[in-house]
């Protein structure tokens, strides 16, 4: 008997603290005076994300309304959502959880001072855990850290690297055409999103370190040193960044790791001696008066950092230590590989979806290229007369946005929050979320056809030249996929230059189609492909989750 109640106890204590968790969390959230959803689940509880899958169907029918917190109970659910719950319930709302209320903000106003105020409005340290796999980065510090990791970080992007972005992005593109157009039609490429992650990978590998390598090249031997290739284990810690983070910290328990497992565990060895290493070569070159002069981020790192320590003669307080070194080329890498990937992705989805805007962007191809070959300009001259095809990357991230629901926290002190003219004020302790996805296809802003892909929307007619078009600035509340203020994305210039090259160079003289089963007209094949896209849901980033499902084929113009 003794042993059967040691054995039931769990199983009654943990729903009675479930309760009482959820309502104290609730009399909490009363206070803030602001609309109240509740969830009988913490979003964020690691069996809760494995288990969604199979017991949101049941907890749907659950009495007293907890039944719609299926569509709000899990990570990403903004997405899904655009801004239907804003709708119903306004600019803010909490949803009560037995973990910690989450405060949901769609009002654009709102949002804005969220960003530009980001020591009232910190990050939160438990997000910015497994960032921190490779030590302190600018992503993740807050304050005077965070202050001299941007103004040392910041100088890295510069239109010296972007040069270097756009010859990378062009080459990886030419190659990655060439083994796309020799599909066979009937079959098509379904390994777009594979294949924009090699992409991704390669451009980062030369833009960001000098190593360049052909998109279909082979795994080259690793450095003398080594047991890996730079690009084989660089690879292996972008692959998963929760499982790079649970294997960095298995310390004396690594012995039980499966083969997998122990691969990356060796990836995250051999990526931070190369970090090492090739900081230890920058920075010695440097001292020896021999600066490389390379345009790649690693090399204007450490000149930019050793300058920074030489001008203040205080090495250790302004310039970066190792850590964060090889933290913040991690989180570069981090950043520009599954955003990337998965931005491409989405574009070429929804320009063989609606082939009116490859005809679009082609006049524009044609025209600044004519027909000569894209990788014979220069990033200088050809870049900037790309306006369209920089209006497919900007109309893609709007509803595709690789991070929907920004997360920030109120810390451990209140603090106030203005909708319009009344101020809320929300309790410590409460994660929060700017809720991009809602903002991006609000009707107030974007109009009646918010929810319609329509690159178009980002040029119109020049006022003095009417055969000239000019982009279409949106007001900077409305449009975040970069967030906005003093935390701005440091690659946002980076990743428009190679999103644009990549978007240049497949469709100057190619066009983008889905193959057609068995009976299926192409309008049917088009309703097919979008339903794919749309069959999406978070990861690190956004993501299909049936990427295979996207069958397209290649093919000349004619």
């Amino acid at each position: 008997m003794f042993a059967f109640t040691i054995l039931t106890l769990p199983f009654l204590v943990l729903p009675l603290w479930y309760l009482i968790s959820l309502f104290s969390n609730y009399r909490l959230a009363r206070t803030s005076k602001l609309p109240i959803l509740i969830s009988p689940v913490n979003p964020f509880n690691p069996f809760w994300i494995l288990l969604r899958p199979y017991t949101n169907p049941v907890l749907s029918y659950l009495p007293f309304g907890l039944g719609r917190s299926t569509d709000y109970n899990y990570l990403g659910f903004a997405w899904k959502d655009k801004n239907r719950l804003h709708k119903r319930y306004g600019g803010a709302y909490i949803i009560v959880t037995p973990g910690q209320n989450q405060l949901i903000v769609g009002d654009a106003t709102a949002c804005n001072d969220i960003f530009k105020n980001h020591r009232i409005w910190p990050k939160n340290d438990a997000f910015n855990v497994p960032l921190n796999t490779f030590g302190p980065n600018v992503g993740t510090s807050e304050g005077d850290a965070w202050q001299r990791q941007r103004k040392i970080t910041a100088v890295a992007f510069n239109e010296r690297n972007n040069s270097l972005v756009w010859q990378e992005a062009v080459k990886q593109s030419r190659q990655m055409l060439a083994t796309w157009v020799l599909k066979p039609e009937s079959v098509g490429v379904t390994t777009t999103m594979d294949d924009f992650f090699l992409f991704a990978l390669h451009v980062l590998t030369g833009a960001g370190f000098g190593r360049s390598y052909d998109y279909d090249s082979p795994l080259k031997k690793p450095d003398p040193g080594h047991s890996m290739s730079y690009r084989e284990a660089l690879r292996g810690v972008l692959g998963n960044i929760f499982i790079t983070y649970a294997i960095a910290k298995a310390g004396s328990l690594s012995f039980l790791l499966p083969a997998s497992g122990k691969r990356v565990q060796r990836a995250i060895a051999e990526f931070k001696l190369y970090m090492r290493e090739l900081v230890d070569q920058e920075r010695a070159s440097y001292s020896q008066g021999k600066g490389t002069n390379a345009a790649n981020l690693m090399s204007t790192l450490v000149r930019a950092s050793e300058s920074e320590a030489r001008i203040a003669n205080e090495k250790l307080r302004n310039s970066l230590t190792d850590e964060e070194f090889v933290g913040n080329l991690y989180i570069f890498n981090l950043a520009g590989h599954d955003t990337t990937a998965g931005t491409l992705t989405y574009a070429i989805g929804l320009l063989a979806c609606f082939p009116e805007w490859q005809d679009w962007i082609k006049e524009e191809l044609r025209e600044v290229f004519g027909d000569g070959d894209v990788q014979e300009n220069e990033y200088e001259a050809a870049f900037p007369r790309l306006r369209r095809c920089m209006a497919i990357m900007y109309e893609t991230l709007r509803l595709y946005a690789p991070l929907n629901g920004v997360p920030r926290c109120t810390g451990t002190e209140p603090k106030n929050l203005k909708l319009g003219s009344e101020t809320y004020t929300i309790p410590k302790d409460t994660l929060v979320f700017v809720n991009n996805a809602a903002v991006q296809c609000d009707q107030q802003h974007w109009g009646d056809d918010s929810l319609l892909w329509r690159p178009g929307r980002w040029l119109k007619q020049d006022a003095e030249d009417k055969a000239a078009e000019v982009p279409v600035q949106p007001k900077e509340n409305v449009y975040i996929p970069w967030i906005s203020g003093p935390r701005v994305c440091p690659g946002k210039k980076f990743s428009q230059v190679e999103h644009t090259a990549a978007i240049a160079c497949l469709f100057h003289k190619h066009r983008v189609a889905p193959v057609l089963e068995a009976g299926e007209s192409v309008l049917q094949a088009r309703m097919r492909l979008l339903c794919a896209l749309q069959d999406s849901d978070m990861a690190l980033a956004m993501r299909m989750n049936h990427p295979e499902r996207l069958t397209l084929r290649w093919g000349k113009d004619v």
